[in-house]
């Protein structure tokens, strides 16, 4: 192999988005088109949905830049499973930092996992809310002096032992700051599950957080967004390789990239085939089992284990009463089958469908579905 690991445009921290060079402009437009609405005095923020691994932390990542670059100051948070207040206080430490531009005694940890940020925040607790409204508006009132916007987008907000809670104060906040004059622009990113069942008392949420929601890359994108990044580096993928990960990855731009990453490194006389290809496969889809499968595995109850397997086995999306059926088989009771399709549901381990009563369940996952039949 000619090519070294540091040329691999693929590897973690290479600064390479597969999602950032192919298909995700309308995402883009359409927030941008808010935030402008925001500037201009007429507050519209996002919720930006989507499944793990569909690419919404590169995509935050993305958009911060472009408001960097005209003007604007947006500050970037990612939560954690931690009690509503922490994360607030977290948040004020960070709206503080980005707003003044001052180096602070605060950690901060950004680093780059093959388009995934991961961040450490270590603080201590301060003023919870109140502090975070002072905060957020000095940073309005610098940013309108300005004549540019003051933007705050948090990843995994889902995350937070209330999200529900935290999403409510912050429209509180804002709401306030723009009574007086201070717009500030709020994007969330979460999973699809985040606004569901939500009450009556807190529908005012999906219409103030208005949900854009973030799916896979076409094939076409997602061939786009290897294709793109190996321009220059002296290796080629044959066309039969680029498709196929297009489809084992199901458009998700993480599987992308891990695939692509292994792909490159497998290149023998800077082309990478069919042969090379499947080496590179058999170790990318090692790495994400490990990473990710693994850990959702262990997460299970018996019976979510039983109803993920019956759906992985079935080749077409199936009712409930078709998997309650084909659970009774393995010996678990419809009542339980009900209860676990839910759970999946709602963590992103099987797709609901349909917006029917019972709906269409399936694991549209490739490499979750091979990893599910391994363990049969």
């Amino acid at each position: 192999m000619s090519q070294t690991q540091a040329d691999n445009p693929f590897r973690p921290g290479s600064g390479i988005f597969p999602p950032l060079l192919a298909g995700r402009e309308r995402e883009t437009h359409i927030a941008m088109a808010r935030v402008a609405r925001t500037r201009e005095g007429h507050p519209h923020h996002t919720a930006l949905l989507g499944e793990w691994a569909i690419g919404k932390t590169t995509l935050l990542m993305h958009w911060r830049q472009l408001l960097r670059g005209i003007g604007d100051v947006a500050t970037l948070s990612l939560a954690y499973p931690q009690p509503v207040g922490e994360f607030l206080d977290g948040l004020r430490a960070t709206v503080d930092a980005d707003g003044s531009g001052a180096r602070t005694s605060r950690e901060v940890e950004l680093g780059i996992d093959l388009g995934l940020a991961n961040a450490k925040l270590r603080d201590t607790h301060g003023a919870g809310t109140n502090g975070l409204r002072g905060s957020l508006e000095r940073f309005a009132k610098r940013q309108r002096d300005r004549r540019q916007l003051a933007c705050v987008l948090i990843d995994d907000v889902d995350l937070l032992t209330d999200s529900r809670h935290a999403l409510l104060q912050l429209r509180a906040i804002s709401l306030e700051l723009y009574a007086s004059d201070l717009p500030i622009a709020l994007v969330v990113a979460a999973s699809g599950a985040l606004f569901a069942g939500i009450g009556a008392a807190h529908e005012s949420l999906i219409r103030y957080y208005e949900p854009l929601t973030l799916g896979p890359l076409d094939p076409r994108d997602a061939e786009l967004a290897v294709s793109i990044p190996l321009r220059g580096t002296g290796v080629t993928f044959d066309g039969s390789v680029l498709a196929d990960i297009a489809s084992s990855s199901a458009g998700r731009p993480y599987y992308i990239q891990k695939l692509a990453y292994f792909a490159f490194d497998a290149a023998v006389n800077g082309r990478v085939g069919l042969p090379e290809y499947r080496v590179g496969f058999e170790r990318a889809f090692a790495a994400v089992s490990q990473e990710i499968f693994a850990g959702r595995w262990s997460g299970l109850s018996p019976s979510e284990r039983a109803v993920v397997r019956v759906l992985a086995d079935v080749s077409e999306p199936r009712r409930s009463a078709e998997v309650e059926s084909l659970a009774r088989h393995v010996g678990i009771a419809p009542t339980a089958t009900r209860q676990a399709l839910r759970r999946l549901a709602s963590r992103g381990h099987v797709a609901r469908l349909t917006n029917g009563r019972r709906g269409l369940y399936a694991v549209e996952d490739p490499l979750f579905r091979r990893y599910l039949a391994m363990q049969s």
